[in-house]
């Protein structure tokens, strides 16, 4: 979803880029499994399963821009949308690559901790 929202925006179809980051947000809040009627209260309710408020207000942002581009067909800048993208990606750091290398680290030296243990007498 990100990656053809991606396309549009470097097509210069803004209003088009600005429902597809909507779009993307609303496939990552399903993913961390948010629950409400919509978009807007799922966003809150990521607040309660831990993820950090400036992720919960950027995933606002993204809805804000997707639903002015969907429903009036408002066309945000260039530079609008292109923090929108930054937004998500920032985002997206923050809920999937760094928890996952922080797990692989925690690994490593775990295995570090048994292997060492396992060498000595």
């Amino acid at each position: 979803m990100f990656a053809e929202a991606a396309l549009a925006e470097a097509a210069g179809a803004h209003r088009l880029a600005g429902i597809g980051y909507r779009a993307t947000v609303e496939q990552i809040v399903k993913e961390r499994g948010a629950t409400g009627n919509n978009l807007a209260q799922r966003i809150l309710a990521l607040s309660g399963v831990g993820v950090p408020q400036d992720v919960v207000d950027a995933f606002h942002e993204a809805r804000f821009v997707g639903n002015d581009s969907a429903h009036d067909a408002l066309a945000y800048s260039a530079e609008e949308i292109a923090d929108i993208a930054e937004l998500i990606l920032e985002a997206v750091l923050v809920l999937y690559v760094q928890p996952a290398q922080r797990a692989r680290m925690a690994q490593q030296r775990a295995a570090r901790r048994a292997s060492a243990k396992q060498g000595t007498p």
